[in-house]
């Protein structure tokens, strides 16, 4: 008669913690262990398009949390209700090993990388060149999907790679499109020699003398000009010319954490 082995809970509940479904693999429930594990990843990639809308988000992670604790209470329940297993050949440490470092080191990445590329990215803002609509230390959520369907409207800020580093993102104001004559008058922005309704610019001489005059310029075809709306400390298309539409990576969609609180949940626009 084959001997049978007890089943610690604490430890499965640990391993479903560490690994989605890698508790029942533990237990001797190898098919559900696997199903929750490509479950829990399936949840993760489809409830992210949540993300676009802020208590979307709060949904997402809800969600999230909830199946994961679902997993993990259901492994450490499993270990109790089992008490002991016959083991099977995935019984092994170096089993368990491998499943949690395949699905840490290469899933999860790659997953996290889909979603961050293609679907929603979070980023945080690092200087003042954009206030008074994105404030220092702001978290933002960006849609990393919209310009691969559409092209940038004037009034959206864009984030983008830098044109003198690529290395680096960049989150800017559209202000001219193809085609467009831009220039800067005493601090009014025209476009065609037409006033531009500008709601979003503001002009302080705190940082930088006052950029009062710039241009004329004509955006280049597949091209943006694009400034901060911190008009007087921002280096932007006034610097280092114009973003290629090629080089756009998303929009940005909302504040989901916020030094001021009252700013949490704010849509950008």
């Amino acid at each position: 008669m084959e001997s049978l082995k007890k089943r610690k809970p604490i430890l499965a509940f640990l391993l479903s913690l560490v690994t989605p479904g890698l508790g029942q693999i533990y237990n001797g429930q190898f098919k559900k262990g696997i199903s929750y594990l490509v479950g829990f990843l399936l949840v993760y990639i489809i409830f992210s398009f949540l993300l676009f809308k802020f208590y979307g988000m709060i949904l997402y992670l809800i969600i999230m949390l909830g199946f994961f604790l679902f997993i993990s209470l259901d492994a450490l329940l499993g270990a109790i209700k089992l008490k002991a297993i016959a083991l099977n050949s995935y019984n092994k440490w170096y089993i368990y090993l491998i499943i949690f470092l395949v699905s840490s080191v290469a899933v999860h990445p790659l997953l996290g990388w889909t979603i961050r590329n293609n679907i929603a990215r979070a980023y945080k803002i690092p200087s003042s060149a954009m206030e008074p609509t994105l404030m220092v230390g702001d978290h933002l959520i960006a849609d990393m999907k919209i310009y691969k369907s559409e092209k940038p409207k004037r009034g959206d800020i864009i984030v983008f790679e830098f044109p003198k580093d690529p290395s680096k993102d960049f989150i800017k104001r559209v202000i001219g499109i193809e085609d467009e004559k831009v220039e800067v008058i005493n601090n009014k922005i025209y476009i065609n020699e037409k006033l531009l309704d500008d709601p979003w610019g503001y002009v302080s001489a705190k940082y930088y003398p006052a950029l009062d005059t710039f241009g004329p310029v004509v955006v280049p075809k597949d091209s943006l000009f694009v400034l901060g709306d911190n008009r007087n400390n921002s280096q932007d298309s006034r610097f280092w010319g114009f973003v290629n539409i090629k080089k756009v990576r998303g929009k940005a969609l909302y504040l989901y954490w916020a030094k001021n609180k009252t700013r949490i949940g704010m849509e950008l626009k």
